[in-house]
């Protein structure tokens, strides 16, 4: 083999090496899941999430799996109709009216989809499930959960609430759920509907947060914690029609654990409420780029490599 070959074969090597690397390191493991006893626990690379329901409201857990010393919760805990008393289009505790008494989540019943899978050869790159409430409510005064007693010229309320969960090894760090909200009838044509959640945090491996989450604020559209994250859109989407979604945070409505985070929904009369927040942390894996992972990066090494063997091509013709 003359020298023009030789060197030819070893950037060819390099070229194939440099090519290699970033493919192995972009494929990961897949997700893992199980599902037992009404907990449903997902894990990835970067984050893990345990999703709990057993006869109450789901409760997301998750943590990062490269630094275990602290877990993140969510519980959902009421949907209720308010008076937005200084129409900002937030709700404002102490300040706006809650409209009869709430659906309280925790308190209903709620039944699991069973799992919907998505899979590449031997890895499972995405999971889908939904948990849906299966409890009648009629949040109304004078309604079914009204301690006055029926009225018997209300109109029928059949509210029913789904949460579906997505994942997928494609959004690094992030698990994906759609809150479906449908039947509600206003009581009010200009109230706003408000789902309230709380957001704690335990040491590793305990079921339940009841901490404050450390370093809690927000900017934006994002409730940052820690290393961890819950990111909420800015607007829903109710049959075609775009809806306003504004969100406050603070104490809660009654002896709620941790920072009480309030999703208001602007009036979207009788159709089909579907709103789709995140939560996640921020990893050390997800937020350092590898710049061989990037496309635009590998193009620009091929180039160069390309370049530099025409370059030695001449000089040793020379």
């Amino acid at each position: 083999m003359n020298p023009k070959t030789k060197i030819l074969v070893v950037l060819s090597a390099l070229l194939l090496m440099g090519l290699g690397a970033p493919m192995a390191a972009a494929q990961g493991s897949g997700i893992q899941y199980q599902e037992s006893a009404g907990t449903v626990t997902l894990t990835t690379d970067d984050i893990a999430v345990k999703v709990t329901s057993v006869g109450q409201v789901p409760h997301f857990h998750w943590w990062d799996p490269n630094n275990t010393a602290v877990d993140y919760h969510v519980m959902f805990v009421k949907l209720f109709e308010a008076q937005d008393n200084n129409s900002n289009g937030i709700f404002d505790l102490g300040t706006d009216t809650m409209i009869g008494p709430p659906f309280a989540l925790p308190s209903a019943n709620w039944e699991f989809s069973g799992f919907v899978t998505e899979q590449e050869g031997d890895n499972l790159t995405a999971v889908h499930f939904n948990f849906t409430s299966t409890s009648a409510h009629d949040p109304r005064p004078g309604g079914q959960n009204d301690s006055y007693g029926q009225l018997p010229d209300l109109p029928s309320f059949d509210v029913t609430v789904q949460i579906r969960v997505h994942m997928s090894v494609e959004d690094l760090g992030e698990m994906k759920f759609d809150v479906v909200i449908g039947g509600w009838t206003w009581t009010y044509s200009d109230s706003l509907l408000v789902l309230q959640f709380t957001v704690t945090q335990s040491n590793h491996d305990e079921t339940q947060g009841s901490r404050d989450p450390a370093g809690f604020n927000q900017t934006d559209t994002q409730f940052n914690f820690e290393n961890g994250y819950m990111q909420y859109e800015g607007t829903a989407l109710a049959a075609q029609n775009t809806i306003q979604v504004k969100a406050s945070h603070g104490g809660g409505t009654g002896d709620e654990l941790g920072e009480s985070v309030y999703l208001a929904f602007e009036n979207f009369g009788n159709e089909t409420l579907e709103y789709d927040p995140t939560i996640g942390v921020e990893t050390s894996s997800s937020s350092i780029v590898n710049p061989l992972t990037d496309q635009a990066t590998l193009i620009l090494i091929g180039g160069a490599v390309v370049i530099i063997a025409a370059v030695v091509v001449v000089k040793v013709r020379k």
